[in-house]
């Protein structure tokens, strides 16, 4: 692997997503996940017909999930910059080819017989002459 300005550019990235995503404690999960159960109960009972019991859990539920909304940006800014980091340090491959070399068209990666190009000629030549 190369070290080039993208590698280390991405590497520090990966670095800074990896502390903020660890970094947080992953306990702010827990009341966003209690909260989105209070909207999903609350929705279940205002369709069952007790619409003011719903009402209050669906609220009680929104403004436990709005008050996770720091946690959950931080966590979408570290896999974010985790992505990109990653992409930068392995550079943009493009779809289907994992490596970039250069081959004649027409040929097969594993021939039998060495390819001899004009200046494989033009050195044999020139050796001869010595």
């Amino acid at each position: 692997m190369k070290i080039t300005s993208k590698t280390i550019i991405g590497s520090i990235l990966m670095f800074v997503g990896l502390s903020i995503f660890f970094g947080g404690s992953l306990g702010g999960l827990i009341p966003i996940l209690i909260g989105a159960w209070l909207i999903y109960v609350g929705v279940k009972k205002y369709e069952k017909g007790s619409k003011t019991f719903g009402i209050i859990l669906a609220v009680i539920g929104v403004m436990i999930v709005v008050q996770g909304l720091p946690f959950i940006l931080g966590i979408a800014l570290a896999g974010g910059l985790l992505y990109f980091g990653w992409r930068m340090i392995n550079g943009d491959v493009a779809k289907g080819s994992s490596s970039r070399s250069y081959m004649e068209p027409n040929t097969s990666p594993k021939m039998e017989e060495p390819m001899h190009t004009s200046f494989d000629q033009e050195w044999e030549d020139f050796l001869k002459k010595k």
